[in-house]
């Protein structure tokens, strides 16, 4: 065991050899050292743990002032020398003389004894510092008057105030007013109850608004009596945020949740949950899952929890509640809640309602076959039908095939819910109409009707018939609607439906090239028809190749005969299809991808043409090329058409372009943002055969025009009708109010030319004036 070094400083060596003498050797837990008074200078304090004084000296004190509780001061009781004297200067240990072994001992040892206590509660006080500075809630203690006595390094960074400001200050001052006296009232509850407080506190602070979870306690010393209270906080404002973020996602889930505990108690739900059950939230204070399911579900819910909870298992199953709309059918769905010790602390369970699913699964198959809108059957349920009830007994059969007529349009211009509506309402009639028969909805604007059996074609006439006037009759929604109809009749054993539906589908384009709102019976030339254009659109393919396309020009004048435009006609010279119209080609070039490669062959040679005829000139002469609605609603029209006038290097004031009604009928902001687009770099636009249309009047005011061509049947109609001629008036009028020119089409008599002069068209078109004529004779003409 280590010895404690004590240093005697001494007047004199008497008192060496007196102590000596006395055997102070003896005290074996000791080593001494001698030094005389007058050299206390020397002395390292460090070195000793006590220090015997033989004589007193302020100086000697000031000098060991770092060390006054351990030095001992002598007492000469025979000189009466007062200890009360030493104390109030400084002195707080002493002995008296005539020194004694036993008395040296007993100082020391006292001395020793009170110097380790205090070391150990020195040691404890910093531990417990240590500890408070160190745990990450805030701590603090209080006396009884609420004041702060002890606060940790997190209480102070959390108030933003130092230790000093805060001593003995209250929570009033200490949180800046914004709490307070419920703090006080807590302090009391805890001091006079002598229990412990749990509570939960909102607390503003230099870190923000924080929550914690308070534990206060009170403090009592070793008499029993109160000194204050000491509390603890822990900061639990991300744990109420998981709290509510999960209350916010149980709230928001599609379908009922809720938790149980262990003892099947549900102690969380969601408000899907309550509307579900129907179950008052208020009015149960223990609700478990048989309270809504019924009490003969016990023995299973018991089971299933059971599974749940000690296996650890998910469970899924399917359960029928009655509620005050039915009995409905829930899908459940069991999973255990697992703490971090892997321990099974309660059950989530989801109910999902699958009435609707459940009663839906027996319609999908219905659904496979009918129409979602309509509710007729859809083009898999005719083919069913023609298979199950007509292919397998090999019947005959009598199928019309139809589309509505501009339906697009209608959609464009009132929306497609209206356009729903029709078709919903159509099918109906349809129904009505054709009762006998098997209605279906095979795509978009288009029907087809089956009669098992060959129908009399006075028959199939009279049905057609009932259906064209129904689209023409009184009913506001069919208004501006007609339809176009195939029929075919044949044997299923004989032909497939897809072979039906090629004839009915010809025989329904036929209907509409005669100009729609009619029908058509199949017949083998149709067949031909088909072949014919089949073999056209191939040898289209190749005629740019072979150079067998060129264009014609027809001329444009005004009444007085002088010459402004041409129009770009396209010919195809073939001695093959001499006989078939130009007309047809075009519509079969429109139908293939042909349109675009061609479309580009008349622009180029048009505006080449146009370069060519206006180089030097003054009054420029405008050529014209038709555009057709295919190639307007390509994406990159006005890209490709700009791009072509670049390479060109035609003046774009020197062409133009002819747009038809048809144009308006689909995309009709589009298409008038594109030929605004054309009209701004100084292209031409003219509205090709005015009055063929319902369109035009309305839509006049809306599109960047240059002039108006009337339709050559109006022109050819004045001669022998005054209705005629007050329309072909009443046009010219119009155009003129909006500021555009007019050009008159078909112009072929004198008598047609003095017309319109009176009635102030602007331009002449037709044969009186000049048939189409090719590039050679316009140049020979011109140049």
């Amino acid at each position: 065991m280590k010895k404690s070094k004590v240093l005697i400083l001494h007047e004199s060596e008497n008192t060496k050899i007196a102590l000596e003498e006395l055997g102070l050797h003896l005290l074996q837990d000791y080593s001494f050292d001698f030094l005389n008074i007058i050299d206390y200078l020397r002395v390292d304090s460090k070195q000793y743990d006590f220090i015997i004084v033989d004589s007193y000296n302020d100086y000697i004190f000031e000098y060991f002032k770092n060390k006054t509780n351990r030095i001992i001061v002598t007492v000469n009781i025979m000189k009466e020398e007062r200890p009360s004297d030493y104390i109030k200067r400084g002195a707080e240990n002493f002995i008296l003389k005539p020194y004694s072994i036993k008395e040296i001992r007993l100082i020391l040892d006292k001395l020793k004894e009170t110097l380790s206590i205090k070391e150990e509660a020195e040691e404890n006080k910093l531990k417990f510092y240590t500890l408070l500075d160190n745990i990450p809630y805030m701590a603090w203690f209080k006396n009884k008057n609420s004041e702060y006595m002890i606060v940790n390094n997190e209480f102070k960074e959390h108030c933003g105030k130092d230790f000093e400001t805060i001593r003995g200050r209250d929570d009033q001052f200490v949180w800046d007013g914004m709490i307070g006296e419920n703090c006080r009232q807590y302090d009391l509850k805890v001091m006079t109850e002598r229990k412990q407080l749990i509570f939960d506190e909102i607390i503003p602070g230099k870190k923000g608004y924080k929550q914690f979870n308070i534990y206060k306690v009170p403090v009592v010393d070793g008499r029993d009596n109160i000194l204050g209270t000491m509390g603890i906080a822990r900061d639990i404002t991300d744990l109420k945020n998981k709290d509510v973020k999960f209350d916010i996602l149980l709230e928001n889930m599609p379908f009922a949740v809720f938790t149980k505990n262990r003892k099947g108690e549900i102690i969380q739900s969601n408000s899907t949950f309550y509307k579900l059950t129907n179950i008052n939230e208020m009015s149960h204070l223990i609700l478990r899952e048989e309270d809504f399911l019924g009490k003969e579900y016990c023995e299973s819910i018991a089971i299933e929890d059971k599974d749940v909870i000690y296996n650890k298992n998910n469970i899924n199953l399917v359960r029928s509640l009655r509620t005050s709309l039915g009995e409905r059918i829930l899908e459940v769905f069991k999973s255990p809640i697992i703490d971090i010790s892997g321990e099974v602390i309660g059950i989530i369970c989801t109910m999902r309602d699958v009435t609707e699913v459940k009663s839906q699964e027996a319609r999908i198959k219905r659904m496979a076959y009918t129409d979602s809108l309509t509710g007729l059957a859809n083009r898999r349920g005719l083919y069913n039908y023609v298979e199950t009830n007509l292919t397998s007994k090999d019947a005959d059969a009598t199928i019309m095939f139809m589309d509505l007529d501009n339906f697009k349009y209608l959609n464009d211009n009132y929306g497609h819910q209206h356009g729903d509506e029709i078709l919903i309402e159509f099918g109906e009639d349809l129904q009505r109409i054709c009762e006998c028969g098997f209605v279906s909805r095979i795509g978009g604007d288009e029907f087809v009707i089956v009669w098992e059996g060959k129908m009399g074609r006075e028959t199939a006439t009279e049905i057609a018939e009932k259906i064209l006037n129904l689209l023409n009759g009184k009913k506001m929604k069919f208004s501006k609607l007609s339809a176009s109809i195939g029929i075919v009749t044949g044997n299923t054993g004989e032909e497939t439906i897809d072979n039906f539906l090629t004839k009915g589908d010809l025989a329904l384009y036929k209907a509409k090239d005669q100009g729609k709102n009619q029908y058509v019976f199949y017949n083998r030339d149709l067949d031909k028809k088909r072949c014919l254009n089949e073999e056209i659109e191939q040898d289209l393919r190749n005629a740019l190749d072979r150079e067998e396309l060129e264009l014609y020009y027809q001329p444009q004048y005004t009444c007085s005969n002088e010459l402004i435009g041409l129009e770009a006609l396209l010919r195809w010279n073939n001695d093959k299809y001499r006989k078939v119209p130009i007309i047809e080609i075009i519509n079969i070039m429109e139908k293939s991808v042909l349109i675009d490669e061609i479309g580009k062959f008349i622009m180029r040679s048009a505006f080449s043409f146009a370069k060519k005829i206006n180089e030097n000139r003054e009054d420029k002469i405008i050529v014209s090329v038709n555009i057709s609605a295919i190639q307007i609603m390509k994406h990159n029209f006005v890209r490709s058409m700009k791009k072509i006038i670049s390479e060109i290097d035609v003046d774009p004031s020197c062409v133009g372009i002819e747009i038809t009604e048809t144009v308006l009928l689909q995309n009709i902001n589009e298409n008038i943002l594109k030929i605004k687009e054309l009209k701004d770099i100084g292209v031409k636009i003219s509205l090709d055969d005015f009055g063929t249309g319902y369109s035009s009047f309305s839509y006049l005011v809306k599109i960047p025009l240059t002039n108006i061509k009337i339709d050559k049947s109006f022109i050819w109609g004045m001669k022998d009708s005054e209705e005629y001629r007050t329309l072909v008036k009443l046009c010219i009028d119009t155009a003129h109010a909006l500021n555009l020119k007019v050009v008159a089409e078909g112009v072929e008599t004198t008598e047609d030319l003095c017309l319109l002069k009176y009635m102030k068209a602007d331009y002449i078109q037709g044969y009186l004036f000049s048939r189409p004529l090719p590039k050679k004779e316009i140049e020979e003409m011109i140049l």
